[in-house]
């Protein structure tokens, strides 16, 4: 968790990078760590010791797969693989700039999976072991349903990045989708109040990273959604349910009042603090699917809950189990089939390709003049990471950007090492502008002054899009300086994608 923020933060902080930095050392080291782990209980149920193992025990040729270990191992795998497809995507496709892109989804989908086979591998081991105490099997759980609700929340992307970005139909129907599952399979494999302590215990790990970026002045996530909240109302539904607790009923009657307070909670943040309410018509006419969902996806908690629990049993044992837990063997095996339909049907709904219009004019930007703002929000900061920048002649960038509304700079910049040396180049540089195909005027917008954090002072040109459509756009640069012994001339070709949030 902590590698999966920092690698956020850095890249709006610092820009995009090499593989080799420390938050990619956390992810790829923490899982190859899960794995060796995985593989090592493996090797011991292969060499005799299945009998320390709980759960199903699948049997492969001579090897011994403890269920939960298992599968834990392969979302690794997914894990890993996702490394080689990030760098083709890159240099196929140039640098992607947001979370929803096909080699970050399967990164997070494989930790998806490897979150679920430990659930299954603590579950198996509850009163065996190291686990043998309550307290720490429960601790053990609790553990990892926080990196359950963790991964839910992160591949929210940009909504949990920035609340204006907020929409009234994908984010809450991302969200119905996401959560109760985890929260219902909390509430019937450990408790009521489970899916309230693991919203509280995340929550309390997203504000400890919340102070450590703070410190070390890096951008950062908001703090909400506060899933604490309606996890509160789900436990209750549980709670107060007493001996129904185990009917399939309630968890679908529990996600739909986890969904209705959260719409409620995020449409009355919207309105009084971040001031950017939704449209009242919008809300109402997403609602039926978004209730819809958050039924479903906490049906399918029940079942995943129902398993988990069997999971306990000891491994000749664990069919029975299950069949106990859903009525009969049958009715348990029907349950995991729809369980895992529903999930893939969950994952197709969630595609909802952009349709891109044409090119926009530059009477579409509304460009406006702007002196104060991050330089990490301007569109022109992604060619300082492209090859050549700034020493080559022609100089190839690409950049991806949400429509949230909020003013975009896109004008360029030239830099210097000091402040008194950016204004020694200042009266020798000149800088030109078009917008696909069309030149524009750059001398009506002032010079914006900023300093990097690596220390470099800028001057920036200081015009600002007010205004975007989802389009892919073509923004080229000249910029016209002295240079002893190096080039005076450079063009930066700049391919801006905007996209509908």
């Amino acid at each position: 968790m902590i590698g999966v923020y920092l690698d956020t933060a850095w890249h709006r902080t610092v820009g995009r990078d090499s593989f080799f930095i420390l938050p990619h050392l956390f992810i790829y080291g923490g899982g190859l760590g899960i794995w060796a782990a995985a593989l090592a209980c493996i090797a011991r149920a292969t060499l005799g010791r299945g009998d320390e193992f709980g759960g199903p025990v699948l049997g492969l040729g001579r090897l011994r797969l403890p269920f939960g270990f298992a599968l834990t191992a392969a979302g690794i795998v997914v894990i890993l693989a996702a490394a080689p497809v990030d760098a083709w995507w890159h240099n196929t496709f140039g640098k992607d700039v947001l979370i929803w892109s096909p080699p970050h989804l399967q990164l997070h989908l494989g930790a998806g999976i490897t979150a679920i086979g430990l659930l299954f591998a603590v579950a198996a081991q509850r009163g065996r072991g190291a686990l043998a105490r309550p307290w720490l099997w429960q601790g053990a759980m609790l553990g990892v349903l926080v990196d359950l609700v963790h991964r839910g929340h992160f591949v929210l992307a940009h909504y949990t990045m920035l609340p204006h970005a907020r929409t009234p139909d994908l984010y809450p129907l991302l969200v119905a989708m996401l959560a109760p599952f985890v929260l219902t399979a909390a509430a019937r494999a450990l408790g009521p109040w489970a899916p309230t302590l693991a919203c509280l215990a995340f929550l309390g790990v997203a504000w400890l990273m919340d102070v450590m970026l703070r410190l070390i002045d890096y951008e950062r996530y908001t703090l909400t959604p506060i899933l604490a909240a309606p996890a509160a109302m789900l436990s209750l539904v549980f709670w107060r349910a007493g001996r129904q607790r185990d009917r399939a009923w309630l968890a679908v009657v529990a996600g739909v009042a986890f969904v209705a307070v959260f719409v409620v909670m995020e449409v009355a943040w919207m309105r009084w603090l971040v001031g950017r309410p939704w449209p009242a018509e919008r809300v109402l006419a997403g609602l039926p699917l978004v209730l819809l969902t958050g039924a479903l996806s906490g049906w399918v908690g029940w079942a995943l809950g129902g398993f988990l629990r069997a999971a306990a049993a000891p491994t000749r044992a664990v069919a029975a189990a299950a069949g106990g837990e859903f009525g009969s063997q049958a009715r348990a095996r029907a349950a995991a089939v729809a369980a895992l339909a529903l999930a893939l049907v969950g994952l197709v709904a969630t595609y909802q390709p952009q349709r891109y219009g044409p090119p926009m004019t530059v009477d579409e930007l509304k460009l406006t003049p702007f002196t104060a703002f991050p330089y990490t929000e301007a569109i022109f900061w992604n060619a300082f990471f492209a090859d050549g920048w700034p020493f080559g002649r022609d100089v190839e960038a690409r950049s991806e950007g949400i429509i949230d509304g909020m003013p975009m700079p896109v004008g360029p910049a030239w830099c210097a090492p000091t402040e008194a040396g950016l204004a020694t180049a200042l009266p020798r540089v000149r800088f030109a502008m078009e917008v696909n195909g069309t030149p524009v005027d750059l001398t009506p917008y002032p010079l914006a002054r900023l300093r990097l954090r690596e220390g470099e002072h800028c001057a920036w040109v200081g015009v600002a899009s007010a205004f975007q459509r989802a389009s892919q756009n073509r923004f080229v640069y000249t910029i016209e300086h002295a240079a002893l012994g190096g080039p005076t001339r450079i063009r930066v070709d700049l391919l801006v994608t905007f996209k509908d949030p």
